[in-house]
């Protein structure tokens, strides 16, 4: 500010024009022709380089947001694949261990049975050795209670 105030004070007509106004006219005109120039060459250019980084910026940005919602879409898409896997796992995983139950139960059933005929037959078996020996011996009651006891201990000794 007191840089101006002094050229202001320096100048012969006390104001910010030159002394010599002829001066100042060239000097007028040879700023028009150098800003004109300007104007005319190098504006052009300037104009051309920001538009062409403004619609950079502007596909860029474009390609952000199509970018962003490609990643959108394949994150649903994996959150619905993973929902749907796990839903479809459960749902064997239910299946598998209804068929695991059932094969279970049959074979328990089976074995019960086998068991059970294993048993009939034992018995039956060791009935008829009890039978024969009874038939074999003399049945008096003295025998006949002995057979009893002994079939009871044999019984009792294999269970």
């Amino acid at each position: 500010m007191n840089t101006l105030l002094t050229l202001a004070s320096e100048a012969p007509n006390g104001k910010f024009l030159p002394g010599d106004m002829k001066e100042f006219y060239w000097g007028l005109i040879s700023f028009s022709i150098v800003f004109g120039l300007l104007a005319w060459k190098l504006f052009p250019v300037i104009g051309k380089a920001l538009t062409a980084k403004g619609e950079a910026i502007a596909d860029q940005l474009a390609a952000a947001d199509k970018a962003q919602a490609d990643a959108d879409v394949t994150v649903t898409d994996a959150k619905s694949t993973a929902v749907t896997m796990v839903s479809d796992g459960k749902a064997k995983a239910e299946t598998d261990a209804a068929a695991v139950k059932t094969r279970a139960a049959a074979d328990i059933a089976n074995i019960a049975a086998q068991a059970t005929a294993e048993l009939r037959n034992e018995l039956s078996s060791q009935a008829l050795a009890a039978a024969e020996a009874v038939v074999n011996n003399n049945l008096n009651d003295a025998t006949h209670g002995s057979l009893i006891d002994s079939y009871i201990e044999q019984i009792g000794a294999t269970s």
